[in-house]
């Protein structure tokens, strides 16, 4: 099982309760049918990419063979009503996604809607509950199939698309500035992509525990979205718009704003690339340098090419390397991870899941919206960094 999903029970401590409760009380409405009642699912339309490394390889067809087959006994499958979209999902697409399937597959890592169907052995979920979910692929389509461990209550006062945009990044930032990068009070962050959605789901994490943090974004437009967000939170002096040639002049200043002498405590980076040096420069005595991402190295277009792959490997090759031999003298580190390997960790993901519904973060800001049809210009979008908040596409 990837995590158990558990609604808190009246035999569970009082004090796990009121940990939860803020979250769990905001269970959403149970629609009315039962069963028996539910709508069996015919065909269903999902988006098959047939070969990794074109976008246009992503192909839209009704499928029936899905809707023969019973569904699995610790399992519910889900009318979609909205699919929240990733990076992850961006270089799915273009065949530099590790963690992809070979051969075709229905790509796509989470999403919300309606339980339409439950298996003999699924617990913590019922026929009718608006949930959201959290899926190794399989997205992609009108109606999933997802074990009940991957399955969590939508909290009542979200829309569908908030709901298919928190999990994911909220257990992403979560567990990258948390698990491994010990966020805490006092502590300073320095998070890249600040104004996407791991990004400002970061920056709240921060709030909450009394970190400060130094947010970088790419181009000046996307001020106006931090502001929106927090507007009492980042210091003027403590957003970045970020510039490659002096990177980490722009870090040390930031720092130097907000009374950081000795720089950054951990370093939360999607993109790297040219932008990785200046935060390792600045990066304090103890620092946790994070990596989840290298959005810096994203190729343009629908797919690579010969001089798409040619400008990649030039980036590679030209990438700035830390010797494992320094870094006792340095005194930091580096970290990185892929959330998609860790979902068999179920009691530390559980934990963790426990602690972020602890602090009560505001439902993630939703950037753009996109119809099901539209789906592959919606990651198009997605490809150019140029959104903010979550790309989210509706069933």
């Amino acid at each position: 099982r990837m995590f158990a999903a558990r609604v808190p029970s009246p035999s569970q401590s009082t004090a796990r309760a009121s940990r939860t409760h803020r979250r769990t009380s905001r269970r959403g409405p149970r629609a009315t049918a039962t069963a028996a009642a539910m709508p069996a699912v015919g065909e269903r339309r999902e988006y098959l990419l047939t070969h990794k490394g074109d976008l246009s390889n992503l192909t839209l067809r009704a499928s029936s063979a899905w809707s023969s087959e019973p569904c699995a006994c610790d399992a519910v499958r889900v009318r979609v009503k909205a699919i929240g979209l990733n990076f992850a999902d961006v270089f799915t697409c273009l065949g530099l996604y590790n963690a992809a399937p070979d051969g075709a597959f229905v790509p796509g890592l989470e999403c919300s809607g309606v339980v339409v169907e439950r298996g003999a052995d699924a617990t913590g979920v019922e026929v009718g509950d608006r949930v959201m979910c959290v899926t190794r692929f399989g997205a992609f389509a009108d109606h999933v199939e997802v074990p009940a461990a991957q399955v969590q209550p939508l909290p009542a006062p979200w829309t569908f698309e908030e709901g298919a945009s928190f999990l994911v990044q909220g257990l992403t930032s979560y567990y990258g500035l948390k698990a491994l990068g010990d966020v805490g009070k006092g502590k300073v962050v320095l998070v890249h992509s600040a104004a996407g959605g791991c990004g400002l789901m970061s920056l709240g994490i921060c709030q909450r525990v009394g970190a400060k943090a130094v947010a970088v974004i790419g181009n000046g437009g996307k001020i106006a979205t931090l502001r929106e967000r927090f507007p009492s939170f980042l210091q003027e002096d403590a957003i970045i718009v970020r510039d490659r040639n002096r990177f980490g002049e722009q870090v040390r200043e930031a720092c130097d704003a907000i009374g950081a002498e000795e720089g950054v405590d951990i370093v939360f980076d999607a993109t790297l690339g040219d932008f990785f040096q200046g935060g390792w420069d600045n990066l304090a005595r103890g620092g946790r340098y994070v990596v989840y991402g290298a959005a810096d190295l994203t190729p343009s277009g629908d797919s690579i090419g010969a001089f798409g792959w040619i400008k990649l490997a030039w980036k590679f090759l030209r990438r700035k390397k830390v010797d494992p031999l320094n870094l006792p003298g340095e005194n930091k580190g580096i970290l990185g991870f892929n959330l998609i390997w860790q979902f068999d960790k179920a009691a530390e993901l559980m934990r963790l899941l426990d602690e972020l519904n602890a602090l009560d973060l505001p439902a993630p800001k939703i950037g753009a919206t996109f119809d099901f049809e539209d789906l592959p210009n919606a990651l198009r979008l997605f490809q150019t960094g140029q959104t903010t908040g979550k790309v989210v596409v509706r069933v």
